[in-house]
């Protein structure tokens, strides 16, 4: 069979406008499947639909202080000068915080304020008026309120106002299933001792940690060797199992290499190369309308790939928008240089010098997960631009938050 080698020069947004154009109309991003769950496990799940409070917050009149309750009118004229008593149980009763308001009382003066004569009679030295230290029914949270909208994460916040609010399920998005399918009769599991020649898989369990961030279940497959008919068994069992699959290796086009051909054959291959730098040997696709990713074996190749297209269709699996990485503004302390035509994603890490920060680009190398692990952010050079002089100032996706730097 005729070798088809991959052509990279199509801009990666292009590539992921159609992409996720052709999971719409598969009706994979359309009529979203929905599960309802308790409460106390929903955090950072999305809403399927708005959520209403089920009843007020409070639901009845509550004391807000630890005092006694009374009624303002029997209080008024206190004063240092004449000190007011009050019979307990009848004129004023002792209360906690969060107690009922006793029936026909509308003020709750502090236990600081209060002097106890004995156990019948309670002394004030200031007035109270009505609604004093009191937490009217409402005050938090009215029934029938909506308390959070569809497509929302939910927060810890959140998951207490919803407690409070007496909502104890919620209908949610269900997280996607992702299969991460580690390839070539090269890799290994990770071990202290590997022989010449091996490479200890590390991609996928970085991978699932990413898709982990994004709200996805992820779940590592055994690694399968350069074999096209295992892989391809693998990969029917990960669609049945799964919404989304990504095939990490074996995306560029030597002999070893089959993703793009199994995906060609058994679906749709929408994509293969793209013009970044580093990633360019990605292959989107959909098999059977589930998405399937070829995800370069480099590392940093791998990561910078999951994040252009694999995060994108996590998100609106569950029905939100992907977020958008924080931005910096910082001065390049090198020259960056990139040919022309490819998108690059350089690593850079930020120091303060003074009034102002610089950015100093690390290993460009797409096999260094440790440059990428110690970077700090990435600046973007366009596809038409041949790089940026030192001193110029960039724009910084951050990749940790600047911790005062």
């Amino acid at each position: 069979m005729a070798r088809k080698v991959f052509v990279p020069s199509r801009p990666w947004q292009e590539a992921l406008e159609e992409f996720l154009g052709a999971l719409r109309s598969s009706g994979y991003l359309a009529g979203l499947p929905t599960e309802e769950i308790d409460v106390t496990q929903a955090l950072g799940r999305v809403t399927a639909a708005p959520v209403y409070a089920a009843i007020s917050s409070p639901h009845y009149p509550a004391a807000a202080m630890d005092g006694i309750a009374v009624r303002a009118e029997t209080t008024f004229g206190a004063s240092e000068q004449e000190p007011l008593e009050l019979a307990l149980d009848r004129e004023a009763v002792v209360v906690d915080t969060g107690d009922p308001l006793p029936e026909g009382f509308d003020a709750v003066i502090m236990v600081e304020e209060v002097a106890f004569q004995d156990k019948t009679t309670a002394i004030i030295k200031r007035p109270a008026v009505p609604g004093q230290n009191v937490r009217p029914v409402g005050e938090d949270i009215t029934a029938g309120e909506m308390l959070v909208p569809a497509g929302h994460s939910l927060t810890p916040y959140d998951l207490g106002g919803l407690l409070a609010a007496g909502v104890t399920r919620v209908t949610v998005r269900p997280r996607p299933r992702v299969a991460i399918l580690p390839t070539g009769t090269e890799i290994v599991p990770p071990n202290p001792n590997p022989a010449p020649g091996e490479i200890l898989e590390s991609n996928g369990t970085m991978l699932a940690a990413l898709v982990s961030q994004w709200g996805g279940v992820p779940e590592v497959y055994p690694i399968t060797p350069d074999d096209y008919q295992l892989l391809k068994e693998r990969l029917d069992r990960a669609l049945e199992e799964k919404d989304l699959v990504l095939i990490n290796a074996g995306s560029s086009a030597g002999r070893d290499d089959y993703t793009a051909r199994l995906v060609e054959e058994t679906g749709h291959l929408l994509t293969h190369g793209v013009a970044t730098r580093p990633g360019k040997p990605v292959i989107l696709g959909i098999v059977r309308d589930k998405p399937v990713i070829g995800v370069p074996g480099y590392p940093v190749s791998a990561a910078l790939c999951a994040e252009l297209f694999a995060k994108p269709v996590l998100y609106y699996r569950q029905g939100i928008k992907p977020p958008a990485r924080e931005q910096v503004r910082a001065v390049l302390g090198r020259k960056i240089h990139s040919p022309l035509g490819r998108e690059e994603f350089v690593r850079v890490r930020l120091e303060r010098e003074g009034d102002r920060l610089v950015a100093t680009p690390t290993s460009r190398g797409a096999g260094t997960i440790m440059a990428l692990a110690r970077a700090d952010g990435i600046v973007v050079v366009p596809r038409l631009s041949e790089g940026f002089p030192a001193g110029q100032e960039v724009t910084v996706n951050l990749l940790r938050p600047l911790s005062g730097r």
